[in-house]
């Protein structure tokens, strides 16, 4: 072999090995965030206060262990987070440490107080956040989800590969299990928890519309699986497979998804598939001649699955749907009754349930310690400064923005969620939370150097760019 191909494989092997790191710690933690994204949905079959603050735990500690596992002075260790992501947890981190210490003057300026409640001889509030407990545990789960968002973009291919195969296979779990338990009539949810929409399917999540939600979250991959060159146990499947596995995903997942009858998640997932299918399209040279009608064919089959199932107790509440319904209700109230200011400096993470008791009406019964729009709650509570994060967010999705097969799916289905965000709680929700934050992670990896400009094979003649940065 001549030296110089030598020279250019071992080059190629380098950058490689440079690009995304490999060892016993990073494998670890990669089989740790694994257990914890597929253990989290088994978890919210009654969200109450136990429930929810168990899942949380699960999160927080998996997400520490993944942390430490990844940095273990191994090779193939993760390079700690770069200056960007520092500043940007520090900044929260600081944000947050402001909203819990017991400073009466920050209380004053921008607690979100009422009037008698200063008045009153016996309390004078100390915290800028109402609720203290709740801000804390917002700041451990930023640090755990941005912790997995930090593991997820070192992660090399092969390790996602893993990781999207067994979310994938929880989301047909989900579906199944829902169809399931539906058909057959069942009252409880893994014979622990009772169900609490009897009527229609929802998994093992309490609410249709969470369960509604994570399906439309990973319906895109469920069926992307299926055509990533290197997947585990399906890569290398014949091509009629494939088309027919991603075809019967496509399908079951579809069905349990419309027969929720959750009029916002459902429609997300076809806005999140919609998005799939043009990027797909876009993306179809790189696919080498690969025509994007299986994927349409996929969903009118999920559309036809689902009316055959249940789709026409969907259509009647989308037909019922009216702007009295709570959700707009509870938004009109944020945005007229919520004083300006607290737009722009934040009441406190997680504030929001006590500062929507001051002007809950008699009407509107309930717990609500969520608003039914993660939006809005995440700028009453986080003010300008949440949403410049957020910005920031947004800006490095952008600036990484490229596609391959495993990112278009990744691309809808963040797309999907951002709907149900403005109109839902989802995005609180940690079963949720860990994909969202793998997603993140994933995508803010950006394209390398190597696969933008041409290189020059060692036979002299040069690759296009196109070409040298395909990917599955």
């Amino acid at each position: 072999m001549p030296a110089s191909t030598t020279d250019w494989g071992v080059e190629r092997r380098a950058r490689h090995r440079t690009r995304s790191p490999a060892g016993l710690g990073t494998h670890a933690a990669v089989l740790v965030i694994t257990a914890v994204a597929l253990l989290l949905p088994l978890m919210l079959g009654n969200r109450t206060p136990l429930t929810l603050t168990a899942s949380q735990l699960v999160l927080a500690s998996g997400a520490l262990l993944a942390g430490i596992l990844a940095t273990l002075p191994l090779r193939g260790a993760l390079p700690p987070p770069n200056r960007l992501w520092l500043a940007f947890g520090g900044v929260f981190t600081f944000y947050a440490l402001l909203q819990v210490l017991p400073i009466p003057a920050l209380a004053g300026a921008f607690g979100p107080y009422p009037e008698a409640l200063w008045k009153h001889r016996d309390f004078s509030p100390r915290h800028w956040s109402p609720d203290i407990g709740a801000t804390l545990r917002g700041w451990v789960a930023f640090v755990a989800l941005f912790t997995i968002a930090w593991v997820a973009r070192g992660m090399r291919s092969s390790q996602r590969n893993v990781l999207w195969l067994a979310l994938a296979a929880m989301a047909v779990f989900q579906a199944i299990y829902g169809v399931t338990a539906h058909a057959a009539g069942a009252d409880t949810i893994f014979g622990i928890w009772p169900r609490n929409n009897v009527d229609f399917v929802h998994g093992s999540f309490s609410n249709r519309n969470l369960f509604a939600a994570y399906l439309s979250l990973l319906w895109p991959l469920s069926v992307a699986v299926w055509w990533i060159r290197e997947m585990p146990l399906l890569g290398r499947l014949p091509r009629e497979l494939k088309f027919a596995g991603s075809l019967m995903t496509s399908v079951v997942i579809g069905a349990a998804l419309f027969a929720s009858a959750s009029r916002l998640g459902s429609g997300a997932a076809v806005v999140g598939v919609a998005v799939g299918l043009l990027l797909w399209s876009r993306h179809r040279q790189v696919l080498r001649g690969g025509s994007v009608w299986p994927a349409y064919l996929a969903l009118g089959a999920a559309v036809l699955a689902a009316a055959w199932y249940g789709l026409t107790p969907l259509a009647e509440r989308l037909l019922a749907t009216e702007l009295e319904d709570s959700r707009f209700e509870i938004f009109l109230l944020m945005v007229n009754e919520f004083p300006a200011r607290w737009y722009l400096h934040g009441i406190g993470l997680g504030g929001f349930e006590a500062a929507f008791k001051q002007i809950q009406p008699g009407d509107i019964s309930g717990w609500y310690d969520y608003a039914h729009n993660d939006l809005l709650q995440w700028l009453v509570e986080m003010g300008l400064i949440g949403a410049l994060l957020l910005l920031v967010v947004i800006a490095g999705l952008i600036r990484a923005a490229h596609l391959s097969t495993e990112r278009v799916a990744l691309y809808a289905g963040l797309a999907a969620l951002a709907l149900v965000s403005l109109g839902d709680f989802s995005w609180h929700i940690p079963a949720t939370q860990v994909v969202l934050a793998l997603f993140v992670g994933v995508l803010l990896q950006e394209r390398s150097r190597d696969g933008r400009r041409r290189r020059r094979h060692p036979g002299g003649s040069a690759a296009s760019p196109s070409t040298s940065a395909q990917q599955p």
